[in-house]
Formats: structure tokens, sequence, C-alpha cells
């Protein structure tokens, strides 16, 4: 009898799970709604912060991103909690590492790259937190997840504003 190829080949097998678990391991993180406004993220950001300081102790509670924040949404609600007293972990990528020039330290010094991710010492003395924000229509869901907690609210556009269309769902 003739043997399958993927079973009589252990490479192909291991490369195979390997691919598998990767597409597992790397979910999508962030804003994919197109052109945010900054009101309707604001909006959004607010709720969530209320939401956040109803179940958290502001001043006992380190927030961990698991990704890096470039949209208005991320930006607001970093903002947000700080002002509440949260403290926050922002996740840099080291291709945004702070170079520091020779020009400005003098010659005698050489570059020094100053990395802002943190090591995973200090990233367990926080809570992870990532979220998604993604658009149907006029229809917005929010869903924001906490270690293995995740949080979703849907929001609803009328005029220029931004208004829940429903309560929110706590998963644990």
């Amino acid at each position: 009898m003739q043997k399958m190829i993927f079973t009589s080949n252990p490479v192909f097998i291991f490369m195979s799970v390997l691919f598998l678990l990767n597409g597992c391991a790397t979910q999508p993180y962030g804003n994919f709604i197109q052109n945010p406004s900054l009101a309707t993220s604001k909006a959004m950001a607010d709720d969530v912060t209320a939401q956040l300081m109803r179940l958290y102790p502001a001043a006992n509670t380190q927030f961990n991103l698991r990704h890096t924040v470039n949209d208005p949404f991320g930006h607001a609600l970093i903002e947000n909690l700080r002002l509440e007293g949260f403290a926050v972990q922002e996740r840099i990528n080291s291709d945004n590492s702070l170079f520091v020039s020779r020009i400005l330290m003098g010659d005698s010094i050489p570059d020094i790259a100053i990395n802002h991710e943190t090591d995973g010492a200090s990233q367990s003395t926080g809570l992870a937190l990532s979220y998604i924000i993604d658009q149907s229509g006029d229809l917005y869901h929010v869903n924001i997840t906490i270690d293995d907690t995740r949080l979703s609210r849907a929001f609803v556009a009328q005029a220029d504003s931004v208004h829940p269309a429903g309560l929110w769902v706590r998963k644990e």
C-alpha cells in the first residue's frame, strides 16, 4: 500500500502544526474603523473609562496594553484612564525606539537605544488590556479584553455623535 505524503513526513506535520498555532496566536487588536472621528472616538473612550471605573479600583490598578496604540480611541482611552488615576503601561514597538544622538550627548558617548517595552517581570504587575473597535453601517462595536475578561458594547451613530445601543456585556 502507498502511504500518504503528510503522514510519512514528520517535517511536514511539524510545519503544519506550527502554521496552525501561529494563526491562532496572532489576534489583531486595535481600531478597524475607516477614518474614525475624534468626537466618536472620545465618546466611546469616555464610556469605556466609566465602565472600567465601576469594575476596577483606580489607584490600585495598572493596565498593560497588549498592542501599540495609534488611533484616536486608544489615545483618548489612555488619557482618560490616567486622568482617573489608573496606571497605564503602553506598548511601543522596537521600531519606535527613541535614539539619543551623539550630537546631543557629545562624541564620547555612543548612540543609545531606549526601548520602552516592558519585560515579562514588570508585565505581571498589571492587567493585560487590549481592544477591538469595528463598525457595521451606523453601528459601532467596542470589545475590551482585560486578562481573561471581555467587555462588549454596541454604539449607534446619530448625527455627529454616538450613543450606547445596549448594555455592557461581560464575559469571564
